[in-house]
């Protein structure tokens, strides 16, 4: 099969002549403003590196730690064992810069797979395949290939790093090690793994990872060394004559004390899973899983350039998370940890609706981490005064609000409470799972409806209002009456009342009280206000234009439209790339399709970085890959242009609504029928 190149020059993009299932593949072939591709698997997450020899960062999902000293809580992402070094006869070392020739990579999003391949010096020609094993979600793997252009001689070198622990009083202590291992009792060949386990900085956990080898035919001697206390390495030296080859493959293997007790040994069991059927049954069986996650696409008929890039949205949002661990997504997937690596708001009002169409069990992955957390945001609530479960602005894997204080220490961003319910009545109304909404769903729900009951404060009138808030527009901190606020609170306490019925359990009379009379304010020009304080000012980025879409608490149409046009303009252009999506779902359901495409391309095309297109949350130099941004991009072309919609009798489809350019689009989806969409 033959692939589309596509080229990415600054934020401009160009095709060649393809078909919808050629439009796999991004090619680069310049390094200037390099912005590293992604690769993950829903545990480990990698950048790539020019050199295409490693990778610039790993980050390893499920497992946070705080810093010694401060207040700073991450993912972990300080461990790297992926890396090779080239050293030649002359003890010159192989450095990415004015040797390097032809050279080029590409991401192939259908097998998610980074080639990368260059001539260095005149001595080498340089091939590598970089993977996040789907299969084996604990692993990456990397496929070198060395060929001579002349006769030469060189080492390789794989270096394993650790952080100095030496002063850590952490009940788990720093390992080094290198063995050979027989993979049975009657088994005769030995596998060579070099191994690394250390405490986290707070020395509260345990990090460990293995790195073995595969090599095809000549089987070189390994030396091993052990450079200091915290660093080791394995090399080998390889000879080539004029247009010999030489290839071998890393398979480098992580986990951590949250995923098992047995840490050091586990590393190396995960290292050695199937070592015996060689690795390209590994690359076969990851290439299967992502020919399965395929199954879920979306295809675009008349717009190559929407097309890749929607189809770079899902490749980012599959390589963020996987089933069998109960986690969400941080803002930028596992390409790095910005933010801390935590969860917000992102992971249920702008991720999870794209998933919960395309990969419900994705959606359930994410909603049931939130239902693991329940009885620590239930701890929280009572810790600040309230009744029922307050969720942490940002969280880590057991809850806790992570938030630094050194940031802002008055965490009233309260909204993400509600989303978080939401998001569990959206997957009871999708997948119409009684029995988890009575085990999970109404648990996460009833007390999330109890605790807006007792943030809300009555008035005179017998008026509800909810205070000292932050709403979605961070610029305007400590307002009364945030209107995406209480309409998300207003959609909360009607899910409450339904989703009670549904299982026969008793109502709270307080949930209607308060769904019925807390306010929603309007300005004298019509418009909705978005907060008490709110006088006109520049907004980072969209609050009441959520109250359409996609609460659907607004459904007037010359209210959303008004909305529309008095927002709009308010918006701070170089704020966060969602906003613009979720106008452009709402214009997309009014009709106003050139209006809607127009909105949708500016949500994401100024925040495309060079070469593989990737965006970032804003338009100038910021953390990318930012799939807080794709998941809001997803839902304009599922909600808005497909006319997909969710509630009480489920997902359904009403009247698509096609950018003119577009002829035919298709929401492919695995055991369930084509959602066909045409002019």
């Amino acid at each position: 099969m033959s692939f589309l190149f596509v080229y990415f020059l600054g934020n401009t993009v160009s095709f060649a002549q393809s078909t919808l299932d050629q439009l796999w593949e991004v090619k680069a072939i310049d390094t200037t403003n390099y912005t590293p591709a992604y690769l993950g698997n829903g545990i480990i997450g990698f950048k790539s590196l020019k050199s295409g020899l490693g990778a610039e960062r790993v980050v390893i999902n499920g497992l946070y730690d705080r810093s010694a000293i401060g207040d700073n809580v991450r993912l972990i992402n300080y461990f790297n064992p992926m890396n090779l070094n080239l050293t030649f006869k002359d003890k010159s070392d192989l450095e990415f810069g004015s040797k390097v020739s032809n050279w080029q990579q590409s991401l192939n999003l259908k097998e998610a797979i980074l080639t990368t391949s260059y001539s260095y010096g005149g001595i080498l020609n340089v091939k590598s395949e970089m993977l996040a094993l789907r299969n084996l979600p604990m692993t990456t793997m990397g496929i070198y290939e060395f060929t001579a252009l002349a006769d030469t001689e060189f080492t390789i070198k794989n270096v394993m790093k650790m952080p100095d622990r030496s002063n850590s009083s952490s009940i788990y202590k720093p390992y080094a090690n290198y063995g050979l291992y027989r993979l049975g009792n009657s088994s005769k060949e030995k596998i060579a793994v070099m191994s690394a386990g250390f405490p986290t900085e707070s020395g509260t956990d345990c990090v460990a990872g293995a790195n073995t080898y595969f090599f095809n035919g000549h089987s070189p001697e390994i030396k091993y060394t052990k450079l200091d206390n915290n660093n080791q390495q394995c090399a080998f030296t390889i000879k080539l004559k004029k247009g010999e080859k030489f290839s071998f493959t890393i398979l480098s293997a992580f986990t951590h004390s949250r995923f098992t007790k047995d840490v050091y040994n586990d590393a190396v069991r995960i290292c050695s899973k199937d070592y015996n059927l060689g690795y390209s049954k590994l690359v076969a069986s990851h290439k299967l899983e992502w020919e399965k996650l395929w199954k879920n696409d979306i295809e675009i008929d008349g717009d190559n350039e929407a097309q890749i890039d929607v189809r770079l949205g899902l490749y980012s949002l599959y390589s963020s998370i996987t089933n069998g661990f109960e986690l969400s997504i941080p803002p930028c997937g596992l390409a790095e940890t910005g933010w801390g690596g935590h969860i917000f708001w992102d992971a249920e009002l702008w991720m999870y609706p794209a998933l919960l169409v395309m990969k419900p069990d994705f959606a359930q992955s994410m909603i049931d981490f939130r239902f693991n957390t329940l009885n620590q945001a239930k701890n929280r609530a009572a810790q600040f005064g309230y009744k029922g479960a307050m969720y942490p602005w940002e969280s880590d894997l057991h809850g806790n609000e992570c938030t630094p204080i050194s940031y802002k220490l008055d965490m009233n961003e309260h909204h993400v409470t509600a989303d978080v319910a939401i998001a569990a009545w959206n997957y009871y109304q999708v997948t119409k799972n009684k029995l988890w909404l009575k085990e999970k769903g109404f648990p996460i729900i009833k007390e999330v409806a109890d605790f807006w009951v007792s943030r809300a404060e009555k008035d005179e009138k017998g008026l509800y209002h909810i205070k000292n808030v932050v709403g979605p527009d961070e610029y305007f901190e400590d307002v009364d009456d945030d209107a995406f606020t209480n309409g998300a609170v207003k959609v909360v306490l009607d899910a409450a009342i339904k989703s009670a019925k549904l299982i026969n359990k008793e109502e709270d009379a307080m949930w209607t009280d308060v769904l019925n009379n807390i306010v929603i304010l309007k300005h004298k020009d019509g418009y909705t206000l978005q907060n008490a304080q709110y006088t006109g000012q520049k907004i980072k980025q969209a609050d009441v234009n959520l109250l359409a879409f996609p609460l659907e608490y607004i459904t007037d149409k010359k209210q959303i439209e008004a909305d529309l046009k008095f927002y709009e303009p308010k918006i701070d252009p170089n704020g966060p790339s969602m906003s613009y999506s979720v106008l452009a779902t709402s214009y997309a359901r009014l009709e106003a399709t050139d209006k809607a495409y127009q909105l949708f391309q500016k949500s994401y095309q100024p925040n495309r970085k060079p070469p593989f297109g990737f965006i970032s949350e804003k338009p100038r130099k910021s953390a990318s890959v930012f799939c807080t941004g794709y998941g809001g991009m997803l839902q304009t072309v599922l909600f808005g242009f497909a006319g997909m919609n969710i509630n009480e009798k489920g997902l359904y489809q009403n009247k698509a609504n096609l950018p003119s350019n577009w002829k035919k689009l298709t929401i492919k989806r695995e055991g369930k029928k084509d959602i066909i969409c045409v002019k």
